[in-house]
């Protein structure tokens, strides 16, 4: 196992583009949202113009393995977080 970086953006719903989310809280959400076996060792938001910027470090076997993982775990969080309710996300 390696420590992986993966990027990731947020963006806002079409119907609030200028909306903004507080960082620390989407880490918080991330936190919560990552199960054990996901391997997240570390989370970093980035606010950025009409996107939040994400960086999930986590412990796989591959870039290919821990870009799944990070996929699985931001999918969970936009389904599962009101306050994310209407983002997506982007590679």
């Amino acid at each position: 196992m390696h420590l992986v970086m993966t990027l990731l953006s947020l963006s806002p719903p079409t119907a609030h583009p200028a909306r903004l989310l507080d960082r620390n809280l989407v880490t918080d959400v991330i936190w919560a949202t990552a199960a054990p076996a996901d391997r997240l060792e570390h989370v970093y938001a980035r606010p950025t113009e009409g996107r939040l910027d994400i960086a999930l470090f986590l412990l796989a076997a591959d870039p290919q393995e821990a870009a799944s993982t990070a996929t699985r775990i931001i999918t969970r969080a936009l389904m599962g977080a009101p306050v994310l309710s209407g983002w997506s996300t982007s590679p």
